[in-house]
């Protein structure tokens, strides 16, 4: 420090570099298995990275998109969607500093906040899991009575919830007059209003301090901006929920609440559905970015929450009741069947971000771990099944089917995808079958689930009144299946090429991949006007299937368009495809009027 040379350490001179010891070499038992000769000389896949003067954009291999960029005759720039969104508006909006006066007066009319709150409670959409019904409406009716008294931070959480709802709104306009555009258009306006209200009141509480309401009022923006809409960039949302993530351990929620004896049964209970809703937005949007997830398994242990209904405990609530049997359908029933299978797909998704190949025992490791949760984990009234399904059913009900069906096959793509894309040793041919095997069989049920999601969701359907799900929530399982079996469909001959007797013979397993594919570029063509992810695909399809010289299923026109002029067409605030319903009322002042008893039967 006083200018001395430091002694020159032992061995210094044969190693110019020195490190910490890693945990393999303290840890022997968790070193990485030696793999055999075939398995070391496996290519390395790091994905895909993109420098551009607007910023670095990388994805891992196991991404979409990364998948896509195999497909010879797919331009780069087709893939890449080169746009500048808008971002967060918790990183970049126009947020101005309101005072509390300012916020209370920008609330609208009982009338109105009460019907877009029914509609927001009975969407069945992040809320049933992060807030407690009987609690809120408690919580609300004190509101009412006097505005002033109640915290800013739970005015903030009311204003995340409205936003939410007036997105919900958008959905059901009849875009087909005027009127209607000049509503959806109000709509707009107020779910950006509030928006900003309800970042102005995180800001107002000081947010990064935690505290009630805050992480249910940023999980709340967080879904608006990238599950429903995607009008910030998925790399936004990435960044969010690891800021989400880190406040949630720093309120301490990565550790069961049983460490704490402070906490009540009621708040321990909301905890542990608060730190599963954490997780799996982080894993799901980590596997749309095609990034690491931020949460991994040490030093986390909260306990499993219980199958209850709102209307089973409270805050008075001394001992928890046990949970409800598993025969019996709660809201909270398909977040907890979630949770289970991220155990498995966390660890899948941790494979991918290894650059290097995994072990075949690892992999059968995961996967064991895998086929034990679907077979005994995943309850009877959430598993898809071959019968059909009752007419008594909700449809709520049936998308969570889909939704825990379509994750584990989403699973079993990412554990086997390296098959596709790496070349085939003698040593691993027979496993590398296997594998293919089990990607084309995942995909193509995921496939299946977007032809039937898609059927149901016209007029008429069973799942009209739903179709803002099924159009903005389980697209990227079906993209990952989509690129999957494009990449399978360019390099057939690979696959379904052996050599038998001197003579070549053809499998039947290509026209069934080429006929799955055709009908799902029907559906990305007919929703690619209003959605860049759907267009890259259809794209894609269009190249892979070589329709681009085809005609439409009406045979009005040519099938093929311009791609890149569709993209920039796209607005910055687009949604997917529009839904002309008109059995339903439209406007911001009615609402469909089903939801118009919600609050008064919520929670019983």
């Amino acid at each position: 420090m006083e200018g001395q040379s430091l002694p020159t350490p032992p061995g210094a001179l044969k190693s110019p570099r020195t490190s910490l010891p890693s945990f393999e070499d303290e840890l022997p038992e968790i070193r990485r298995p030696k793999k055999s000769q075939h398995e070391a000389e496996s290519p390395a896949d790091p994905g895909t990275l993109k420098l551009r003067e607007s910023g670095a954009s990388y994805v891992q291999s196991a991404h979409w998109e990364a998948i896509l960029t195999k497909i010879r005759g797919l331009k780069e720039d087709s893939v890449t969607d080169s746009r500048a969104l808008p971002g967060s508006h918790l990183f970049y909006g126009p947020n101005r500093h309101a005072t509390r006066e300012e916020i209370l007066a920008a609330i609208p009319p009982r009338q109105v906040v009460d019907r877009l709150m029914a509609l927001h409670f009975d969407s069945y959409f992040v809320t049933p899991y992060i807030i407690h019904g009987k609690k809120f409406l408690r919580e609300y009716e004190t509101f009412w009575e006097d505005p002033g008294a109640t915290s800013i931070s739970w005015i903030g959480l009311m204003f995340s919830m409205l936003y939410i709802a007036a997105q919900l709104q958008t959905f059901t306009i009849d875009v087909s007059d005027g009127r209607a555009e000049s509503l959806k258009a109000e709509c707009l306006a107020m779910k950006d209003a509030f928006r900003e209200k309800a970042i102005q009141c995180l800001v107002l509480a000081r947010y990064t301090m935690g505290g009630p309401y805050i992480l249910e009022t940023l999980i709340n923006i967080l879904t608006g901006e990238f599950v429903l809409l995607k009008d910030g960039g998925v790399t936004d949302g990435w960044l969010l929920i690891g800021m989400i993530l880190q406040l949630a351990t720093r309120m301490g929620c990565h550790l069961d609440p049983d460490h704490f004896p402070g906490i009540s049964p009621f708040e321990a209970e909301m905890r542990r559905r608060m730190w599963i809703v954490i997780l799996q937005l982080d894993l799901s949007l980590s596997l749309e970015t095609g990034l690491p997830r931020n949460a991994t398994n040490t030093h986390i242990d909260p306990k499993e929450p219980r199958n209850l209904r709102d209307c089973d405990f409270d805050e008075d609530t001394t001992e928890m009741p046990p949970s409800r049997p598993e025969t019996e359908w709660t809201p909270v029933l398909a977040l907890i069947t979630r949770g289970r299978l991220v155990s498995a797909l966390g660890l899948i998704c941790d494979i991918n971000t290894d650059i290097s190949p995994p072990s075949y025992e690892k992999v059968s490791k995961v996967e064991n771990l895998l086929e034990d949760v679907r077979n005994h984990a995943i309850p009877l009234v959430l598993r898809w099944g071959t019968a059909p399904h009752p007419i008594t059913d909700s449809p709520n009900l049936v998308i969570q089917r889909v939704s825990v069906e379509t994750t584990y096959y989403k699973a079993r793509i990412l554990l086997y995808r390296r098959s596709l894309v790496s070349g085939q040793s003698p040593q691993s041919q027979e496993r590398d079958k296997d594998s293919i095997r089990i990607c084309l069989d995942s995909a193509l049920k995921i496939l299946s689930f977007q032809e039937m999601l898609h059927e149901e969701s016209q007029p008429f359907g069973r799942l009209c009144q739903l179709r803002w799900k099924v159009t903005h929530i389980l697209n990227q399982d079906v993209l990952l299946a989509t690129s999957v079996l494009c990449l399978y469909l360019q390099d057939v001959d690979k696959f379904e090429l052996p050599q038998t007797a001197g003579r070549t013979r053809r499998l039947p397993r290509a026209e069934e991949v080429r006929q799955q594919l055709t009908i799902s570029h029907k559906i990305w063509l007919q929703r690619s006007t209003g959605s860049a992810e759907a267009g890259k695909v259809a794209k894609a399809l269009s190249i892979v299937l070589g329709n681009t010289e085809g005609s439409d299923e009406n045979g009005d026109g040519p099938l093929s368009y311009d791609f890149m002029a569709d993209i920039d067409a796209i607005p910055v605030n687009g949604f997917g495809a529009t839904f002309n319903n008109q059995y339903f009322a439209s406007g911001f002042y009615s609402p469909l009027s089903f939801f118009d008893n919600v609050l008064e039967n919520r929670g019983t």
